[in-house]
């Protein structure tokens, strides 16, 4: 459901004036009417308002082909020849081009249409859509149709055509002007309002039916004002509602994906300590206690490169060493502590004293000492003489 406002001239407009509405259902059929000031308008349905016919201006444009953003500020200038008012003070919407770039703008005073929609907005009143009266009158084909109210009214003559008019006049004089200037006269004229149908007839030389709008289809919108600039000033929180919902849940998942992924890091960070800490204790069987892995392993192993790099018996020039006189591929083990490198062979490579008396020569003259011990060779920094 929603409410239809028919407003008087928008200069006249006043939050204690009594304003003709229509209950317009899904189908936009009239469901009810009535009349009453704007905080007494029927509760929680949102608002569709019909300006004074004399308020706004109904002009043929040619539309050049532009981007939106960039139609909306060439607007004022298509029409601005047209306009006895300042071009700055206006709004201009225009409805879409046709396949020749034709199309009807609507010219209204800028500062009365945001005072009507300040009016509404403080009495709590959304307005969703607004309209000019005559192009928010129903069409019969081939007919016009004329809304008439003391004499004001307005006339629909095509889907974006039509004007408004003032006069004492019964039929209105502008009424019989506008079927002079027509090319093709209406079929007939459906009339809203009081009026002498047989005199109407004979005056206008057209058919004119009186109307019941009671039962009437409400017409739709074929032409919004709230365009540009004002689009944005029909919106309230509500609207989004679902929108915000939806990305509260999209939040939630989001923070419950991030946690369990933060979980998984977490769970692998843990286990990469651990074997880093098994590493360390393997390599290292002399550390008493594992508080940081990777911080205890580059202190051993720079300890390990200082022992190594100091003079003949470091590791390094010993290993250097023995891979000279013995062979790496025979090695089945080494130990280095203190200076001293212990060495097993994976066959006894000097099972014979010859064979031991070779090796430890070879040692000499490379700067080592050896001795065996059981199945161990042990070598370590020859004594300067």
């Amino acid at each position: 459901m929603r409410l239809r406002v028919w407003l008087p001239p928008l200069a006249d407009l006043k939050p204690e004036a009594p304003l003709e509405f229509e209950i317009l259902n899904a189908q936009r059929r009239i469901h009810s009417r009535g009349e009453a000031v704007i905080a007494e308008l029927p509760q929680g349905l949102d608002c569709e308002l019909v300006l004074d016919a004399l308020d706004v201006v109904l002009l043929e444009v040619k539309l050049p082909k532009l981007s939106r953003s960039r139609l909306a500020r060439a607007l004022p200038a298509l029409v601005e020849e047209r306009l006895v008012a300042d071009v700055e003070r206006v709004h201009v919407v225009a409805t879409p081009g046709d396949a020749a770039g034709q199309a009807v703008a609507a010219v209204v005073d800028r500062a009365l249409l945001k005072r009507a929609l300040e009016i509404f907005a403080r009495a709590g009143r959304r307005v969703l859509q607004v309209t000019p009266q005559p192009l928010a009158l129903g069409m019969s084909p081939g007919g016009w149709r004329v809304r008439w109210r003391d004499g004001r009214g307005s006339v629909r003559t095509e889907v974006f055509t039509g004007m408004g008019f003032e006069s004492n006049e019964s039929p209105p004089l502008d009424l019989r002007l506008l079927l002079a200037q027509s090319v093709e006269r209406p079929s007939v004229i459906d009339v809203e309002g009081e009026c002498d149908a047989h005199a109407w007839s004979e005056a206008l030389g057209v058919p004119v039916r009186q109307v019941n709008a009671t039962s009437a289809q409400g017409a739709p919108v074929v032409l919004d004002l709230l365009q540009y600039e004002l689009s944005g000033g029909i919106v309230r929180w509500q609207d989004w509602r679902a929108t915000l919902a939806l990305g509260a849940a999209l939040l939630l998942v989001a923070l419950g994906g991030l946690n369990f992924h933060a979980w998984e890091l977490r769970a692998g960070e843990n286990a990469l300590r651990d074997q880093m800490a098994a590493m360390l204790l393997e390599t290292f069987p002399q550390v008493p206690v594992v508080l940081d892995p990777l911080e205890q392993m580059r202190r051993m192993t720079a300890d390990l490169r200082t022992a190594a790099g100091t003079g003949s018996g470091g590791f390094l020039s010993t290993a250097a060493v023995l891979g000279r006189i013995a062979g790496t591929d025979s090695v089945q083990s080494m130990e280095y502590r203190n200076g001293t490198l212990t060495v097993r062979f994976l066959e006894p490579i000097a099972s014979t004293a010859t064979e031991r008396e070779a090796l430890a020569r070879r040692a000499t003259e490379a700067g080592l000492a050896l001795r065996f011990e059981g199945d161990r060779a042990v070598f370590t920094a020859a004594q300067a003489p």
